[in-house]
């Protein structure tokens, strides 16, 4: 078994994608405090930790640190699904999502940067930190990443197809 340095079992990281059905195509960022608040509330019932995250119109992208041994992603999910959609709502709001476990700590930077670059790769905005829904905020504000940080997504996506910020 793995530790984390101080003897104690590392946590797992599984990166998540969650998608909304066509016709609810922004509720995700028109209910965003009702999202962040289902977060917090499972969070309260199946411990987890947000190691990053972004929220999309339609979609959302997010890796979770489980504590070590726990395997229950799917009621996290089914309980974060639940609370959403009992106030945005009622069910048939998600298409469904994918859990992917991360095998080590470059693959979770890698997922980490593809899910702050996410917005600009959607033509949302034209530079990561102008969405307002992303924890690349959080990672300027600690020092985890430099203010204009854009893990060069001009030259990899090109212009944004529409222009929001």
């Amino acid at each position: 078994m793995n530790t984390d340095g101080h003897g104690q079992p590392e946590r797992t990281q599984h990166f998540f994608t969650a998608s909304l059905e066509e016709e609810c195509a922004s509720a995700l960022t028109d209910h965003a405090d009702t999202l962040r608040l289902a977060f917090r509330a499972c969070r309260d019932r199946y411990p987890f930790e947000l190691t990053a995250g972004v929220i999309l119109p339609d979609h959302l992208h997010c890796i979770l640190a489980l504590p070590a041994g726990d395997t229950s992603h799917d009621p996290r999910w089914r309980l974060i699904q639940a609370l959403f959609e009992r106030v945005v709502g009622g069910p048939g709001l998600w298409r469904g999502f994918e859990e992917q476990p991360l095998r080590d700590e470059a693959e979770v930077r890698r997922q980490i940067d593809y899910i702050h670059a996410d917005p600009v790769r959607h033509g949302l905005v034209r530079e990561p930190r102008k969405w307002p829904f992303s924890s690349l905020h959080a990672y300027i504000r600690h020092g985890l990443r430099p203010l204009y940080w854009s893990d060069d997504t001009d030259a990899r996506y090109g212009a944004p197809r529409r222009h929001v910020a």
